[in-house]
């Protein structure tokens, strides 16, 4: 925070100095050591009421124009008396320095305010205070509309001319008491002398003892304190110059990271805002700023302004240009690619904080958490982590539980692990591998610094193969469920558009819808996106081929787990398949695999042996088809008001079996289950 200029002026004096005894006006004083601000203040607006009421009544003549007059009536010999008198002298000794409040003095230690400033601030709060300084100020201003100090009238109680160019350049909008919302002066069609001065409530209320933030911006403040010490944080390196713009992508830690900043650099804890939860338009939001801005002066402390998902359009390049020219020590929070135009140069991107560094983080706000989540939930904050302290669900699937509905991308929370899965032995290894990088990829990419170099990201990318029903989104889903993360499953039919350049900006809205979420993206049926790049014959191959080299570009940036799955796994582009960390194939199961299947899909119904689960496992159907069966089966129990049976699985398994095209069911393996039609 800029230091206010040391002064030698009375203001020093009454820092310390009890008010004395001035005139009959001003209430008699009690014990030094009882004095509260608000006795301080009626000492000094009756010390100041008493010194104007003696400064008009030496000025007023017996043939001015009556109070209710004033300003709208203009006799000859009073315009001829005051011309010849010339303008009114500056009223040297008005302010009384003696009877300063306390809010005032430490208004002055905090903020770059001269005594001139405090002068002001003090004639221009008074109408606030008392009401009797209207009537005062009507007279003063000669001006019945002018309800409040004009400022040819402040600056001439405050002891300074209207000639005195220093004096007014501390009422320009660049100045401390105007920059800082400390007052208002307006309005801007009329000559600087003959505007008005008024303190805003939100000051008055803070000048007295009121600590209640502005209403415009309360519900945005962040409340909560630090939650990890700083020696948990990642070091930073050299800050640049006021404001501070850090780069935060999920999981840096940004607001601690703030909180160490302006704690190193004031001492205090800053005001945080959220600037998602502010309401209107970029007018608004920028009002909203200045309000900020104003609380933070009043309160001697850093400005902290998250601006981490909130709109595109959100107006920071701004926000950015009007703190610089006020000067205030900011501190803004912006997403990883947000475009700061000018103001590029000067982010800094916040560093990633080690595995170890997470460890921590995860001991000390989840103790009881599962010790992988530090490896792999690397977007987590630490506000996210102790979301789950004594709870069961999982951080990364609360952080995003209650965001909104994300356009082309839908959230599911997995209900299955793995373990939940029938896999032949070659592609559970490989989902088990595939869940391993994850997990570990801090460790290799970070710690041990094997970087992939080139564009690629920390992200993961998987291929599904396999016929239908052969279990590929359900491993995608499991594999969602073995990392407590969600599920996002990319809607395709938003995102192909048969407009030129319409699909890629698609796709990049859905990267960076998910890109600082901990989750699984999951593109189903992936060829209709990722086919194979053919001869340019017109227009349309070409801008085709550009959208499959985006998407290759993008995928290799994108930091999480991406799966794609597809029915035919020659359809796929070839650069496309080079970039993939995994290709899992999904055979059709064997009898064995069919019969586990079977049993897993009906373990909760004791209608089937162990028998009876073999003799379906002969029919040739992958583990969709088995699952639809059962679920089949299940409706025509409901419906028959029964629990579920050998029959309806029977009809069940009928029905998938001539859904996939088969002509002939073998009735005569199941002779005996039921009659059938």
């Amino acid at each position: 925070m800029p230091e206010a200029k040391k002064k030698t002026s009375p203001v020093r004096k009454a820092k310390t100095a009890a008010p004395a005894q001035a005139q009959s006006a001003v209430p008699a004083e009690p014990e030094a050591a009882q004095v509260t601000d608000a006795e301080r203040w009626s000492y000094a607006l009756g010390a100041l009421a008493n010194r104007i009421a003696s400064l008009i009544d030496s000025e007023r003549a017996d043939d001015d124009v009556p109070d209710h007059r004033r300003g709208k009536a203009f006799p000859k010999h009073l315009l001829v008396r005051d011309a010849e008198r010339g303008a009114p002298a500056p009223a040297t000794g008005m302010i009384p320095w003696e009877y300063v409040p306390s809010s005032l003095i430490e208004l002055a230690e905090v903020l770059p305010l001269e005594d001139i400033d405090l002068a002001i601030l003090l004639i221009a709060s008074a109408i606030s205070m008392d009401p009797r300084f209207e009537h005062f100020f009507i007279v003063l201003n000669n001006d019945v509309d002018a309800r409040g100090p004009m400022v040819s009238t402040a600056l001439r109680l405050a002891g300074a001319s209207p000639l005195d160019a220093e004096a007014r350049n501390r009422l320009r909008a660049d100045a401390p008491l105007a920059a800082l919302g400390l007052i208002d002066v307006g309005p801007a069609s009329r000559a600087l002398l003959s505007q008005v001065i008024t303190v805003p409530e939100r000051v008055i209320a803070h000048l007295l003892g009121d600590s209640i933030p502005d209403a415009s911006i309360i519900r945005s403040i962040v409340q909560e304190d630090s939650l990890i010490p700083s020696a948990l944080l990642p070091e930073l390196p050299e800050l640049p110059g006021l404001p501070v713009i850090l780069r935060a992508r999920a999981g840096t830690a940004g607001r601690d990271q703030a909180r160490r900043i302006a704690e190193t650099e004031s001492g205090g804890q800053p005001i945080i805002m959220d600037m998602r939860l502010l309401d209107g338009g970029n007018e608004a939001v920028l009002g909203h700023v200045r309000a900020a801005v104003r609380e933070a002066a009043l309160n001697g402390c850093f400005l902290v302004l998250d601006f981490r998902g909130a709109d595109a359009d959100a107006p920071i390049n701004e926000v950015l240009g009007e703190l610089t020219a006020i000067g205030v020590p900011a501190i803004l929070l912006v997403d990883g690619r947000r475009s700061l135009g000018p103001w590029e140069k000067r982010a800094l991107t916040l560093p990633i904080p080690t595995v170890a560094q997470r460890r921590e983080w995860w001991k000390a706000l989840s103790p009881e958490s599962d010790d992988i989540l530090a490896e792999t939930a690397t977007h987590l904050d630490p506000e996210d982590i102790a979301l789950t302290a004594g709870g069961d669900e999982s951080a990364a699937i609360l952080r995003v539980a209650g965001q909104a509905r994300r356009s082309r991308v839908q959230t599911v929370t997995p209900g299955v692990t793995l373990a939940d899965v029938v896999l032949d032995e070659r592609p559970r290894d490989q989902m088990i591998a595939l869940r391993d990088r994850v997990r570990y990829r801090s460790t290799v990419l970070d710690e041990w610094g094997m970087r992939p170099g080139g564009a690629r990201g920390r992200g993961v990318t998987a291929l599904f193969a396999g016929p239908s029903g052969t279990g590929k989104s359900m491993s995608a889903e499991a594999l969602a469920g073995e990392l407590n993360v969600p599920l996002f499953v990319v809607d395709l039919a938003s995102v192909v558009d048969k407009y030129i350049g319409e699909t890629e900006k698609n796709l990049e809205e859905v990267f960076r819808t998910v890109e600082n979420e901990d989750g699984v993206l999951l593109f189903d049926e992936a060829d209709a996106l990722f086919g194979k790049r053919s001869d340019v014959s017109d227009a349309r191959d070409r801008y085709a081929n550009i959208e499959v080299a985006y998407l290759l570009q993008r995928i290799e940036a994108f930091d999480g787990l991406a799966i794609l799955t597809t029915n035919l796994r020659a359809n796929l582009d070839d650069a496309f398949q080079r970039r993939l960390d995994m290709i899992v194939d999904f055979p059709e199961p064997e009898p064995a695999a069919r019969q586990e299947i079977w049993s897993a899909a009906l373990a909760q119904f004791d209608c089937l042996d162990d028998t009876d689960c073999a003799n379906l496992a002969t029919l040739d159907l992958t583990g969709g088809y088995i699952r639809a069966a059962v679920v089949t089966a299940a409706y025509m129990a409901a419906a028959d008001e029964t629990t579920l049976t050998r029959a309806h699985v029977l009809r069940g398994a009928r029905e998938e079996w001539r859904k996939a095209g088969r002509l002939n069911f073998p009735d005569a393996q199941f002779a005996g289950w039921v009659p059938l039609d």
